[in-house]
């Protein structure tokens, strides 16, 4: 069965390892070494919050023509 996950966030979250490290999580699904990141994030940077968002695998960029509803959990 396929899915739709819809990521919201447009930067990476910060973790600190117990040795002081700094970890960077993809927050946006669109990074290739996911779940780390790396740096895909920057082309959300001119998303509208109120689109729904397409990407391919190259990272380019659609505005969906569907409307899906949405629920955070």
């Amino acid at each position: 069965m396929a899915r739709i996950i819809i990521h919201t966030k447009k930067a990476p979250k910060v973790e600190v390892t117990e040795k002081g490290d700094s970890v960077h999580i993809c927050m946006c699904g669109l990074s290739k070494t996911y779940p780390l990141c790396d740096g895909s994030h920057s082309s959300t940077r001119s998303e509208d919050d109120n689109e729904l968002y397409v990407y391919d695998d190259a990272h380019n960029q659609s505005i969906s023509t569907q409307k899906v509803n949405t629920k955070k959990i």
